[in-house]
């Protein structure tokens, strides 16, 4: 609806928010082996080394999504940009809740299987493929899958970053809302991932100087 046509805006709208997915869950598994000397010696809560390193990358995502929206703004002169702004805000709060429910349970399992961290690269750099970051998801086929009542593009809509995606294109990249359906999502994998990951982090955090 914007009326703009170009790749890298679309681009970009997509892989910003991958990306600070993608760096937190790597920088933040690291945080607690790293720090293994002080985690041994000294007690404090253990979320904090995590979320220390995850809040600091939302920063750096904020700070990139405000530059691309003013760069948009300038190149399609499409000032409803600016006012879905806020809308943007709430959409990287539900991503930082998101990220750092499933970034503390991979730091928990991290701690004791240590090759989780390398894995995690991995399924990383596959999960940025089979996600719409790079390409529309109309490009996904609406093919029937046999004994199941879904079709691949319904599949690949039961992503979470394919869902985070598509809701910042329609704000930097459509200049509208994301649909009720897609915020409803997620806001409720995001209180899920966040509440799961942080109860499974704190209830391993009393052993982790033992696994060390």
């Amino acid at each position: 609806p914007s009326g703009i046509s170009t790749y890298a805006f679309f681009l970009l709208a997509g892989l910003l928010p991958f990306n600070y997915f993608a760096a937190s869950l790597t920088t933040g598994m690291g945080t607690i082996v790293n720090a293994g000397g002080l985690v041994t010696r000294v007690w404090f809560p253990r979320l904090l080394l995590p979320l220390s390193s995850i809040l600091a990358l939302s920063v750096s995502v904020v700070i990139e999504l405000g530059i691309l929206a003013a760069v948009v703004t300038v190149f399609s002169q499409e000032l409803m940009i600016l006012a879905l702004l806020p809308v943007a805000l709430v959409l990287v709060v539900l991503l930082v809740f998101f990220t750092s429910g499933i970034a503390l349970f991979l730091t928990a399992v991290n701690v004791r299987y240590r090759d989780v961290e390398y894995l995690t690269s991995v399924f990383v750099l596959a999960y940025l493929y089979l996600s719409p970051i790079l390409y529309p998801i109309s490009f996904i086929p609406q093919k029937e899958l046999p004994l199941v009542p879904f079709d691949l593009r319904q599949v690949a809509l039961a992503n979470p970053m394919a869902r985070f995606a598509m809701a910042f294109r329609n704000v930097f990249y459509d200049a509208r809302l994301p649909g009720l359906p897609t915020f409803l999502f997620l806001v409720f994998w995001s209180v899920v991932a966040f509440y799961v990951g942080t109860r499974y982090f704190v209830r391993r955090s009393d052993r982790f100087a033992e696994m060390m």
